[in-house]
């Protein structure tokens, strides 16, 4: 799909186009009940990768993978050195990015589990506000046909039994796979229609779309919501030639994975450099995660476990948020954040209340701790897998009922379960109290077993 003149066409341009009454009244239009300026709304970019570990990008001290965008990017906004997936596998994080929930409420519990429609999403919310959403890249949160590897696995009948596709679950337009695919995939759906097969590396085809979509947006001053999920470098590691070739001594396993990521990290640079050619760049919040931990080796950064593991290398994954109008300085945090902030920072942001909201959100509004004025977590993350949880409290973790605090240096976890007894029994209770909330979440689903 090629570049529309919308795509190519500046702000300034648009402005040149448009009548100054006629521009008034769009503006005046489309602003928020609560706001009282015709300042331009924050654009959201929710960046996504399939399988990235913690350690697979240059920033974070890779041995042999190069990803300058990336780098770039941290560099200008805010890198996050403790940012969590909600699971160590694909569509449960996948589903907390979008409700700010943990998975487990819905019993969206393992791969290809679906997201309830009952479930209140992020696009959801800020179309209510006036926004555009669009989703573009793997979806694997059920209804879409074709899914590789399968889905619909656990899916709750309950409520409402329509197809849990980007569109039933509030995006307008979406160009999306059932799960992971790679070079040539013949099963990405536009809008719930099948779309022939693009020539290329999927990162690269994937960015052409979705940068059509954002040019279309900026050139009708519409505010948007774009999710873009990436499908690299989940398996089966398909990279094109050009970018497997700097890697090619690391042999042909090797060389295909970092080139996925190479690809992954060249569009990067492609939709920053567009947000400034389209002069939005300084007021869209734009974040870059994965969702869960590395599943190749030097993947993790040195941090124990990966993929499927209830560890630091299956939960901790790259996080960056770069956003000019906000965070106009940059810096490094080791406040632990997550994909279950998404939603309610998103929220906070734009002064949402969903009146259909589910209760509890389990993820924080980020907006302090963008500001400066976060230093400590207020409440715990809860990760789960399983029956397993893990919950991280600042410079604390709980699990199986043992108290650890994570070694840096040493890269794992040491027991400290006897040494502070106040703060076992204060994690201890919150996690019993969050426990039960979720066993009366769950209640309101039957679950069809497959």
């Amino acid at each position: 799909m090629g570049k529309t003149e919308a795509l190519t066409m500046t702000r300034h341009e648009f402005l040149k186009a448009t009548s100054r009454a006629a521009l008034t009244a769009l503006l005046t239009a489309r602003l928020p009940v609560r706001a009282a300026s015709t300042s331009p709304r924050t654009n959201i970019i929710l960046c996504m990768t399939d399988d990235q570990g913690w350690g697979d990008t240059s920033y974070n001290g890779h041995p042999h993978l190069k990803t300058p965008n990336l780098d770039a990017m941290a560099a200008a906004g805010i890198r996050f050195d403790r940012f969590y997936a909600a699971h160590p596998l694909c569509s449960p994080t996948r589903a907390s990015c979008l409700t700010g929930r943990s998975p487990v409420r819905y019993r969206c519990m393992s791969w290809g589990h679906d997201l309830p429609l009952r479930e209140v999403t992020i696009a959801e919310a800020v179309r209510t506000a006036g926004y555009a959403t669009g989703h573009f890249g793997k979806w694997h949160l059920g209804g879409i046909p074709n899914a590789a590897g399968g889905t619909g696995r656990g899916l709750p009948e309950s409520f409402c039994p329509k197809p849990r596709h980007p569109g039933n679950q509030g995006f307008d337009e979406w160009v999306s796979a059932g799960n992971w695919y790679d070079i040539g995939h013949e099963h990405i759906y536009h809008n719930g229609r099948k779309a022939p097969p693009r020539q290329g590396d999927t990162a690269d085809v994937l960015m052409d779309v979705a940068l059509e979509w954002i040019g279309r947006q900026a050139a009708n001053e519409k505010p948007f919501l774009a999710a873009i999920w990436f499908p690299s470098p989940h398996g089966p590691h398909k990279a094109t030639p050009e970018d497997a070739a700097p890697y090619a001594k690391y042999g042909g396993k090797r060389a295909n994975y970092y080139g996925e990521l190479a690809a992954v990290d060249r569009n990067m640079g492609r939709l920053r450099k567009a947000l400034r050619d389209l002069e939005i760049a300084d007021n869209t919040m734009l974040w870059f995660c994965s969702d869960n931990g590395g599943a190749f080796p030097l993947s993790t950064g040195g941090l124990p476990g990966g993929k499927k593991w209830l560890t630091e290398g299956g939960t901790r994954v790259p996080g960056i948020l770069e956003w000019p109008a906000r965070v106009p300085k940059p810096f490094v945090t080791s406040v632990p954040a997550c994909t279950m902030d998404f939603y309610p920072t998103v929220l906070d942001l734009l002064g949402i209340k969903m009146p259909d909201q589910l209760e509890p959100i389990d993820g924080i509004s980020l907006l302090p701790l963008i500001d400066g004025r976060m230093r400590r977590r207020p409440k715990p993350i809860p990760l789960v897998s399983g029956q397993q949880v893990r919950l991280i409290d600042n410079e604390h973790i709980l699990q199986k009922g043992r108290l650890f605090r994570f070694d840096e240096e040493q890269k794992k976890d040491i027991d400290i379960t006897d040494k502070e007894p106040e703060v076992l029994a204060r994690l201890a209770a919150w996690g019993n109290e969050w426990r039960a909330t979720v066993k009366r979440d769950q209640a309101a689903y039957r679950v069809k077993r497959r």
